[in-house]
């Protein structure tokens, strides 16, 4: 697995203090002083919300930034390669995780052939079904996934989200897209053990159970501005666990696409700079074949020109 750049971006990196970056073809540097040797002013401590809640200013600095920095790096020191560094997921702390389940046909298929979930996904829907995850959820891109002492069936889905950029409620279909700011890669474990309750036989399944444990939304390494993605539906997913590719999809089978998605959730609550929608996962979960995680084991995760999550699984 040959690693794949990330051709801009922001991130957060791990150390004393917490750092905002610049991410150029592999490499990082700090954020400010990048701006900067561009010609634009950072504010001093500027951090990840002070970006993202003035998106439309900074997104065009980044990316004057880095077509300058990339043509002469000289101008700015301090370069470190991506591979040096520690990510945290770039999340602000108050940001929506908004979630769609059984967004591809592919996925939705193997999901009614499991026991599992039997015949309860439905692709005649007319709107997605989403669901929320909690932040403590969330951790960086190469951070340790607990397995649970009470869950045997721990489960990957390797997904494409969207940062939304703009506030707004009841957004239409058509005008959706404006509020993409960036795009990101997230890991949506689930506890399979979880997906439904005995106890609870008048709900059709758990989904704060299966989805909600600490460790278990995995996002990052970067933000990728929307500009630099000008056909998100091209993109590919891919996951391996060890050498062993999982999951292997294109974003443009969602039956949902990104726009009927923010448009759905927009009609529940208002979309706030920051939130965080991530659109579904291609079949190839380990659900379909009865093949789960273990400890010990190592989950990688894959975007091209998005970005490369690593992850091993521990006990708790």
């Amino acid at each position: 697995m040959e690693s794949v750049g990330i051709p801009e971006g922001i991130g957060l990196c791990r150390g004393d203090v917490q750092s905002l970056v610049l991410i150029v073809d592999d490499r990082v540097v700090d954020f400010a002083r990048a701006v900067e040797a561009q010609g634009s002013s950072a504010p001093d401590g500027i951090s990840l919300i002070d970006v993202i809640s003035e998106w439309r200013f900074w997104e065009p600095v980044i990316d004057a930034t880095t077509t300058l920095l990339r043509a002469e790096p000289e101008r700015v020191e301090g370069w470190q390669g991506i591979n040096d560094v520690c990510f945290d997921a770039p999340v602000v702390p108050d940001a929506l995780l908004v979630f769609t389940a059984a967004n591809y046909a592919s996925h939705t298929a193997e999901a009614e052939a499991s026991e599992k979930v039997g015949q309860q996904v439905s692709t005649d829907s007319n709107q997605p079904y989403v669901f929320l995850k909690p932040m403590r959820s969330v951790v960086g891109p190469t951070d340790d996934i607990v397995k649970p002492r009470d869950v045997q069936q721990l489960d990957w889905e390797v997904e494409l989200a969207v940062m939304i950029c703009r506030e707004g409620r009841r957004i239409p279909v058509e005008e959706a897209m404006d509020y993409v700011g960036a795009y990101l890669l997230c890991n949506d474990m689930s506890a399979r053990d979880f997906v439904r309750r005995s106890d609870w036989p008048m709900f059709s399944s758990d989904w704060f159970g299966q989805k909600s444990f600490d460790t278990f939304t995995p996002i990052g390494p970067a933000l990728v501005p929307a500009s630099q993605v000008p056909n998100p539906e091209t993109l590919r997913l891919k996951l391996w666990v060890g050498d062993e590719l999982m999951q292997d999809g294109i974003a443009g089978d969602m039956i949902f696409s990104i726009a009927e998605q923010i448009s759905y959730v927009s009609r529940f609550t208002t979309l706030k700079p920051g939130d965080i929608i991530s659109t579904g996962t291609p079949s190839g979960v380990g659900m379909a074949s009865g093949r789960y995680l273990d400890v010990g084991e190592v989950v990688t995760l894959e975007i091209p020109g998005v970005g490369r999550q690593r992850s091993v699984i521990v006990a708790e």
